[in-house]
């Protein structure tokens, strides 16, 4: 090749890679929704941290509602099953997760920083519920999209975003369960809910969309079939239910089961082109 074609070859690959800050080219991932994050590690501590004080908190205020916790053993067996088999393709294996049962009627499921996991008995209600108690893969469609809120980090870059670092940085400032109050509200955009007395998390469409698409990147990387988490949301969009359900942050047009529908088909054509 001569000097001037190479030269020519040089201008236009930078060209065209210079299209990719537009998502446009050169096989890049920006701008993509569809295309796997990268792990984050800074400052993880805080996240460590905050599940050390804020987990076990949420934990102990629902056991002051004498309330069960983990009553059901086979039922808790199949739940951690799916996490130490999810955990393992979350883009932060090493996070300390932990997963908990609780015989109560909210139909939700929830993971705060740091790995901490509660499953609520009426997301398995066969009227009100979302998920087959007997499916695998179903459970690991909820719970991946959980675990995507900690391993993608959520909390702390929406601190980061709203500024509140300061604030929240020292960890022993955090309060835990009721008394948390307008703190965890900033943290979380958490509402309260008088029936289990604890704090769901509640995040923005941006950072749910994120999940999802992180979430089915686990459950996959894992060996479950993600078709289960489209089929969730189709039967989601058909149900309601209260602002502390999983049904609160999801639109029940069925377009959150479209959106993953049309992710989970580019990324299997990605993944047939790269073979």
């Amino acid at each position: 090749m001569t000097r001037t074609k190479q030269t020519r070859s040089i201008i236009v690959g930078l060209l065209l890679c210079g299209t990719a800050a537009l998502g446009l080219g050169c096989g890049t991932s920006a701008g993509d929704p569809t295309v796997r994050k990268s792990a984050n590690r800074k400052n993880i501590k805080w996240d460590l941290a905050i599940k050390q004080r804020y987990y076990g908190g949420q934990v102990e205020a629902i056991r002051k509602k004498s309330i069960k916790l983990d009553n059901d053993a086979a039922r808790l067996s199949r739940l951690n099953t799916v996490m130490h088999r999810l955990k393992r393709r979350t883009l932060l294996p090493e996070l300390p997760y932990e997963v908990h049962y609780v015989d109560h009627e909210t139909v939700n499921a929830v993971c705060y920083p740091g790995g901490g996991i509660l499953f609520f008995r009426g997301i398995f209600d066969k009227n009100k519920g979302l998920v087959n108690p007997y499916s695998n893969d179903e459970i690991a469609a909820v719970m991946g999209h959980e675990m995507a809120h900690a391993t993608l980090r959520h909390a702390y870059r929406r601190q980061q975003t709203a500024s509140i670092i300061g604030f929240f940085g020292s960890v022993a400032s955090v309060a835990v369960g009721a008394a948390g109050g307008a703190d965890l509200s900033r943290l979380f955009h958490a509402v309260f809910d008088v029936s289990t007395g604890i704090y769901f998390p509640a995040y923005s469409r941006k950072f749910e969309t994120e999940a999802d698409i992180e979430g089915l990147y686990t459950m996959m990387h894992a060996g479950y079939n993600p078709e289960k988490a489209v089929l969730l949301w189709e039967r989601a969009a058909q149900k309601h239910g209260s602002k502390t359900s999983i049904y609160a942050s999801h639109p029940a047009n069925g377009k959150r089961a479209q959106h993953l529908h049309e992710a989970l088909t580019k990324i299997r054509a990605e993944q047939l082109h790269r073979r």
